[in-house]
């Protein structure tokens, strides 16, 4: 016998997730564009031809949107999508910490001295935010969903 996944008739549609997602980039991108400048100011690194306030920005972004489009996938395919996300995003920015262990970038220049106490903690900071903004964000849209068929 076949169980119904996610029974909830408070599905929201796809632009809720990706508002989720975009309220959660915006958020990790200030963050991440005030520790960035902070620890340029603080320490002097700098690796502006690979990290500076658009590339932070850009990156920030898509990524987030894609989670959040993973997300609305978990949240249609199973009645666990929080706890899946939340793990799933745990589990990758710890996974993106693991990048410390490559001395070289992909076209084989040296990755530069402070390079990655400027670039994981923005790692850390996206994962974060994604982890609790985007399941609140949709946590209380079908929490005003409901309040407002039951209105």
């Amino acid at each position: 016998m076949q169980t119904e996944i996610n029974k909830s008739k408070y599905q929201l549609p796809i632009t809720n997730y990706l508002a989720a997602g975009g309220i959660a980039a915006l958020i990790a991108i200030v963050l991440n564009n005030i520790y960035h400048l902070s620890y340029t100011e603080i320490t002097g690194v700098s690796v502006v031809e690979v990290i500076n306030v658009a590339s932070v920005s850009i990156v920030t972004f898509v990524t987030l949107m894609l989670a959040s489009l993973v997300y609305y996938a978990l949240d249609r395919n199973t009645n666990k999508a929080t706890t899946i996300f939340i793990v799933l995003a745990i589990f990758l920015t710890i996974c993106s910490m693991g990048t410390m262990a490559i001395p070289i970038f992909p076209n084989r220049d040296e990755v530069p001295e402070g390079f990655y106490g400027l670039s994981l903690p923005m790692h850390f900071i996206a994962g974060i935010v994604a982890a609790v903004v985007i399941p609140a964000y949709i946590a209380y849209k079908e929490g005003k969903a409901k309040e407002h068929e039951h209105a």
